[in-house]
């Protein structure tokens, strides 16, 4: 009997042996694919990014002018080719000291601005841009300066390969590999050569966090995307609508309120810090947000587009660092954008308070309108959304087949329509079609979470994660 025992007990341990190496084998192959994936996703971004290199005017040599007049002053600008950063100005400060004496503000404020001249390093802050997005503009100065675009790309291709394996780990292998593909597609030329992907990252994480009930560290994550880009911050309300049917807290009660208070005082501290360095340029990018024209890739430019043959012309300008459309329209149809746009937040937000989406797709959702009704459409938001799409929809057929032929029009629009800029018009027809399909997802999304029945019970794991798999 003991015979036997013994016997069966070793033919046990070998089983498990086998067990163990098969499942240490698999691993193995999926760490393989993953890795293979990466890599092949950095290659082809970079191949993609260098397709800018040649234009000296292009957006990561605009980072490169930033971060050395902020290191070294403007001064440090004679380093670069001189046509390089000729679109920075060094009067910033002055001029608006000018002013603000002029107008009566208090001597100190004056003194303060007067003392912030670019010329002197710490001082020139990006006019477009808020403080913090120095920090990626200055690790690619760790190489020679002829070198600064490469080393960009490959920071960028690090950060892609962190969003890479924060869906591997928290969602699934197939979210993984769906990011990649968009990103490739969609992507191609911008991924690498702007800081989008950093702002993705935050606010992917800042949703998981909160999903997760880290509510304090989701708020902490989105207040640093804010700081990068403004976007993030129309994330507030799904975050608040997540917490309050996580918690039950009441509206009025501090715990409700607590992560908004650490996004406050995150912003709030990194913003008083701007102001000391210069005044100026922490104002000026506010006025790029709020003051930007229609741009030519917009939902809003085709309408304006449409107008021209009934009677509307329109004309190009180049203005904020982007081709913008100018008609007789355009007051009309930016009133209209904005109605469009408050309306379709509003009702992603009323669905998601009443639990027919989760906290992924409302902020997908909230992407999505900000970026399709929105007066400004620039090729690389789409990094913005690809995240929460591949999170959403993984590798579901209607996810891929939709999201994929929108990243394919991207990329003719840019970077291959934009060599002919004097002629976009003649090519307007393309991002007629991917606006109007853009619309299509963000209606089609918003008519299956208003039909879907099912209740989220628990932010962020519930199996489909609102309306996604074969339902949209």
């Amino acid at each position: 009997m003991f015979e036997l025992h013994n016997a069966h007990a070793e033919t046990e341990k070998a089983e498990d042996r086998n067990g163990s190496s098969t499942t240490g084998s698999r691993r193995g192959w999926e760490l393989a694919l993953d890795i293979c994936m990466v890599v092949l996703m950095g290659g082809i971004l970079f191949w993609g990014a260098t397709s800018q290199f040649p234009n000296q005017f292009n957006d990561a040599t605009r980072y490169q002018c930033y971060a050395v007049a902020f290191w070294h002053g403007t001064p440090g600008l004679t380093t670069l080719p001189q046509k390089q950063c000729a679109f920075l100005s060094a009067t910033t400060s002055s001029t608006l000291a000018t002013k603000l004496k002029g107008r009566g503000f208090p001597g100190i404020l004056v003194r303060l601005v007067e003392s912030q001249s670019t010329t002197q390093p710490l001082h020139a802050l990006p006019p477009e841009y808020p403080l913090l997005t120095l920090v990626p503009f200055s690790l690619a100065l760790v190489v020679p300066q002829q070198l600064y675009q490469v080393a960009y790309a490959i920071w960028m291709a690090l950060a892609a390969a962190g969003i890479y394996f924060m869906l591997l780990r928290y969602r699934s292998r197939t979210a993984a590999i769906a990011f990649a593909v968009y990103l490739m597609i969609g992507s191609w030329a911008t991924a690498e050569t702007r800081f989008d992907l950093l702002t993705a990252g935050l606010t992917l994480g800042a949703v998981m966090l909160a999903a997760r009930a880290r509510w304090k560290w989701a708020f902490a994550l989105l207040a640093l995307g804010t700081l990068l880009k403004f976007y993030p911050v129309v994330l507030i309300p799904p975050l608040l609508i997540a917490q309050h049917l996580q918690t039950k807290s009441r509206w009025s009660s501090w715990r409700q309120w607590s992560g908004v208070g650490v996004f406050v005082a995150v912003c709030a501290g990194v913003t008083a810090f701007s102001l000391l360095l210069n005044v100026a340029d922490t104002v000026s990018p506010f006025r790029y947000f709020f003051s930007r024209p229609i741009e030519v890739e917009s939902f809003p430019a085709t309408l304006v587009w449409l107008g021209s043959f009934v009677g509307y012309p329109l004309h190009y300008v180049f203005t904020f660092q982007s081709l913008n459309v100018i008609s007789a329209l355009s007051s009309k149809i930016s009133l209209l954008s904005t109605v469009l746009l408050v309306a379709g937040l509003l009702y992603t937000f009323w669905l998601q308070w009443q639990r027919k989406i989760d906290i992924f797709m409302s902020s997908l959702l909230t992407i999505l309108v900000v970026i399709t009704v929105g007066k400004v459409f620039s090729p690389q938001y789409l990094i913005w959304v690809a995240p929460f799409v591949a999170y959403v929809g993984r590798c579901h057929w209607k996810w891929l087949l939709s999201w994929v032929v929108v990243a394919t029009l991207t990329t003719i629009i840019f970077p291959f329509i934009f060599v002919d800029l004097p002629h976009i018009i003649n090519y307007y027809p393309v991002v007629f079609a991917r606006d109007l399909l853009m619309v299509a997802i963000v209606l089609a999304l918003l008519y299956y979470g208003s039909r879907n029945k099912a209740m989220v019970e628990e932010e962020g794991k519930s199996a489909n994660h609102g309306v996604v798999e074969g339902r949209a």
